[in-house]
């Protein structure tokens, strides 16, 4: 008879063992053993950093199930204090609780912070029934805290059974990504547009790819070996210019893209982009086996498409050219689908305490639902494919 397992919340990543946290990816999907935002390393840079944190919103709790020592199974779980940097926006829920009187945060939110990437959020290789009770187990146990609700944003689709336990709420979204139809170049990419959508990108890149010389633009892909400290403080000051610009909140330190870099520089990249020598703009990318993820951007002075150019089409590039089947831009831009980004359904789960909000909620939902697919639809009516 097996022993029962045990939820041991861990107020750090530091709490649980990177070998048996590893471990623990290694045994499930072959393709979460390197998917870059949950790996242990991953995590603890955004803590040793102090990116997250009690005094940034982002208290860690993660949810670390074991039997007998074991550790069995985790989730990467933090208690809010707001809604900032979760991609999965749920601020008009917080106004509706605040109006009635009722407190929304602190939740609880199994997540990655920062990151709207799907990726698993359950990491564990227990079956189905063991699985399904350590999702009641989590339930319980934000209630019992008096957490308003408990969200799990960017689950898999191979975790749809797992986090559909009754009055979980389902959710869905829109994002925009670039599969490599095994392409043999930028170009080959190209020819498999419409017309117009090929124009337009040649348009687009023609400043940047005509004057792509040492007098004139260059662009360099950096890893975590070869990017220096140099490299990640200039990038810093033009991620915090970025976020400045738009009265936005850069929630990431310096240090952690360091350390980042220092634990996984295989997966962390950095692109320059530099004109006459001199740096003008970055990007900051991570990578697994086979995806490429962008994920922030700067620069020191606007140039027209090279937000795009360096965002965007270097990164198909980078895909094209290291073989991977697909690229991720991060999340929301319609303007992708024209640079050759197609939708892609996202999805979340929420379990909300109180009954009547969780009943007016799930309607809120059900009209979103059909907002969504309409605009699903139209997406692919306006293809930027020829078929």
């Amino acid at each position: 008879m097996s022993q029962p397992i045990t939820l041991k919340p861990a107020l750090s990543i530091n709490e649980i063992d990177a070998k048996d946290w590893q471990d623990l990816l290694s045994a499930g999907d072959s393709a979460d053993a390197d998917h870059p935002f949950v790996q242990h390393a991953f995590l603890k840079a955004l803590e040793d950093s102090a990116s997250v944190g009690a005094e940034s919103g982002w208290q860690p709790c993660h949810l670390a199930f074991y039997r007998d020592d074991k550790l069995v199974a985790v989730m990467p779980n933090y208690i809010k204090g707001h809604s900032y940097g979760e991609y999965v926006f749920d601020w008009t829920w917080a106004d509706a609780f605040q109006r009635n009187g009722l407190e929304y945060y602190p939740k609880a939110l199994t997540a990655v912070p920062m990151t709207p990437v799907t990726g698993p959020r359950l990491i564990s290789s227990l079956q189905s029934l063991e699985r399904a009770a350590l999702i009641q187990a989590a339930v319980q146990w934000s209630e019992q805290n008096h957490l308003s609700s408990w969200h799990v944003n960017f689950i898999t689709p191979e975790e749809y059974s797992d986090f559909s336990c009754e009055q979980m709420l389902e959710r869905w979204d829109i994002q925009f990504h670039w599969h490599n139809q095994e392409y043999g170049s930028f170009d080959d990419f190209l020819s498999h547009l419409k017309a117009k959508k090929r124009k337009n990108i040649l348009r687009e890149r023609r400043p940047f790819l005509e004057d792509e010389s040492e007098q004139g633009w260059q662009f360099c892909w950096l890893n975590g070996h070869t990017a220096s400290t140099e490299d990640w403080q200039l990038f810093y000051r033009m991620y915090r210019n970025t976020f400045d610009r738009k009265g936005g909140w850069a929630q990431l330190s310096v240090r952690f893209f360091e350390q980042c870099a220092r634990a996984m520089p295989e997966q962390t990249l950095l692109l320059l982009a530099k004109y006459r020598g001199k740096v003008i703009a970055g990007a900051f990318f991570m990578r697994s086996q086979d995806a490429l993820f962008g994920r922030y951007w700067g620069c020191t002075e606007e140039v027209e498409f090279l937000h795009f150019e360096t965002c965007y089409y270097r990164g198909i590039e980078y895909a094209i050219k290291h073989g991977l089947k697909r690229f991720e831009p991060g999340a929301q831009g319609e303007h992708k689908l024209a640079r050759g980004f197609l939708p892609v359904k996202t999805h979340s789960r929420h379990y909300v305490f109180h009954p009547e909000f969780r009943a007016a909620i799930a309607g809120a939902l059900q009209e979103e639902d059909r907002w969504l697919q309409l605009r699903w639809k139209d997406y692919f009516d306006h293809s930027p494919y020829k078929s």
